[in-house]
């Protein structure tokens, strides 16, 4: 919201059998959600399942090599008071308006249907997903008191990796939730969480006596899949396909993104992405690409837009990014394979909502590729996703492609542009 920015906490899963709430978990204001949320947590008290911190800090210190600066209080809390903090955090950081206008544009492109309910759906997912979080502000950990003992080592670990971060890095300037790039914002999530998995899982791997993962070359794939259909079967089963694959990116591709780092030079590698953080999907889906440092990303400016929606004020804006293209292409029936093709060539995007003097509302989405033909290879998918979904033949006229919603798209060089009208909202 990701996610997606996170709540002021990152929210922890069960090990890797439930997704942590972490990161763009869907994107913009969602992100902000699961990353940047403040609030007291009520009647919470230190328990017996906080007498491990100790230890399993001294061993995620030692993987991650950097030195704890402070004590990290733990507290256990139960699902109802977590229900409340988050709550409480949702009304404090995240007004009800930005997540509506997120919605608003989520539905235009094509990232969830027209009918979803995106701000229900998105904080009910948060609440039936939560398991515990590292609060940057109050340089906490919460432990959800349903967790099994069993896995309470693991989460502790992947948890007191964040502190680390923390305290070294300063989460909550690090995870900005105020700026206009959900791809970046993306990025940056995903070099956190694959950071705190590498960690958790070079600790499993120290213990079974294998060589930790700056020394393998690839992660096992059949265990990509076992976790991900483990994290996707924890999702509230009327989730938006497209919606799911951004929740879950952080976690899937940041692990493949902080091992590509490792193997360049291990977690002192991962320091340096830090103090120069990767800025798009792009570079996380192409590790090459950030440690040659030789992609830069071209994102139109919300006022380059302006001209689109003339006499309209800009309300809301965003980059999408390269893999919420591919995630937009894939909700449709377009193969995995040739939605990561046509999404490829992304070199930048953005995406503003606007609203005209009488009420209406538009949505101009442009995007601009590596050549011509990457241009011309998005703009058919992107017809074929609205021929799918819609039963429409997108052009370049205006076209009503659902009661809610008409559109037209340009390609033109290197850039193509999207707009969508939508009636306006009733509550205005």
């Amino acid at each position: 919201m990701l996610l997606l920015k996170r709540m002021r906490g990152t929210p922890s899963s069960i090990c890797n059998n439930r997704i942590r709430l972490t990161g763009r978990a869907a994107r913009g204001a969602v992100v902000a959600l699961v990353v940047a949320a403040t609030g007291a947590l009520p009647a919470i008290a230190e328990k017996p399942q906080c007498a491990l911190l100790q230890g399993v800090m001294k061993e995620v210190s030692a993987v991650r090599a950097l030195t704890p600066k402070g004590e990290v209080p733990c507290a256990i809390a139960s699902r109802e008071e977590i229900g409340e903090f988050l709550r409480q955090s949702v009304s404090k950081k995240l007004p009800p308006k930005k997540l509506e206008m997120e919605q608003v544009v989520y539905r235009a492109v094509g990232i969830v249907p027209d009918e979803y309910d995106y701000v229900h759906g998105v904080i009910e997912f948060y609440l039936s997903q939560i398991g515990g979080y590292y609060d940057p502000d109050t340089k906490r950990f919460v432990m959800a008191d349903w967790i099994p003992a069993s896995i309470q080592e693991s989460v502790a670990r992947h948890e007191l990796t964040h502190a680390l971060q923390d305290q070294s890095y300063g989460l909550d300037r690090f995870l900005d939730p105020t700026g206009d790039n959900g791809d970046q914002l993306m990025a940056l999530a995903s070099l956190v969480e694959g950071d705190a998995a590498a960690v958790m899982n070079d600790i499993d791997r120290m213990q079974r006596g294998q060589p930790p993962l700056a020394k393998i070359k690839s992660i096992d794939t059949g265990e990509e899949d076992k976790v991900l259909a483990l994290t996707t079967a924890a999702l509230p089963t009327q989730t938006p396909q497209a919606l799911e694959a951004m929740i879950l990116f952080p976690y899937v591709h940041g692990i493949k993104f902080v091992h590509a780092i490792l193997r360049s030079g291990g977690y002192a590698a991962v320091d340096a992405a830090f103090k120069e953080p990767p800025r798009s999907s792009h570079e996380i889906l192409q590790p090459g690409d950030y440690l040659s440092r030789r992609f830069k990303a071209e994102n139109p400016t919300a006022e380059g837009l302006a001209s689109a929606a003339p006499g309209a004020a800009p309300l809301y804006s965003d980059v999408l990014g390269e893999f919420a293209v591919r995630a937009i292409l894939e909700g449709a029936e377009i193969s995995k394979t040739q939605a990561s093709k046509a999404s490829g060539g992304w070199k930048g995007d953005r995406a503003v909502l606007f609203v005209a003097p009488d009420g209406s509302r538009s949505v101009v989405w442009k995007s601009v590729w590596q050549s011509e033909v990457d241009a011309q290879e998005f703009a058919s998918a992107y017809r074929a996703m609205i021929r799918s979904r819609y039963g429409v033949a997108l052009g370049e006229q205006r076209t009503q492609i659902s009661p809610s919603k008409a559109a037209t798209l340009v390609a033109h060089g290197r850039e193509v542009l999207a707009q969508f009208w939508i009636p306006r909202d009733p509550a205005a």
